[in-house]
Formats: structure tokens, C-alpha cells, sequence
């Protein structure tokens, strides 16, 4: 199949890892996660998506 990327708009999610208050993991930890996470590469990025043809829905997780 083949697609113009001029015509085509790419839906990505996106979530964002916060640490928390919550009991289980130790807060370090969580924090070291969150950081690791935000550090990650973005799937645009990775599948070389144009910028402009990218629609990004996100969500905040807490842990």
C-alpha cells in the first residue's frame, strides 16, 4: 500500500510517568523511572515520521 506522508496524519500516544506518594515503590525509584521514561526515544523519531503529520494524545500516570 502506498501513502502520500503529505495526506497523511499519524495518531501517536504518548504517556507521562509521575512519581507518586502512593505506597509500594521506593520514591527514588520511581523518580529514576519517570526520568528514564522522558528519556526514552519517540516512536515518531524511531519510525521517521514528518513532525508536521503527527497528532499526539497523551496521559499522565502516576506510580
Amino acid at each position: 500500500m502506498k501513502l502520500d506522508l503529505a495526506d497523511t496524519s499519524f495518531f501517536l500516544a504518548r504517556d507521562t510517568v509521575v512519581p507518586s506518594n502512593l505506597p509500594g515503590m521506593a520514591i527514588w525509584r520511581e523518580r529514576l523511572f519517570a526520568w528514564m521514561m522522558q528519556n526514552a526515544a519517540k516512536p515518531s523519531d524511531f519510525f521517521k515520521i514528518p513532525p508536521n503529520r503527527v497528532v499526539e494524545l497523551g496521559t499522565k500516570i502516576e506510580i
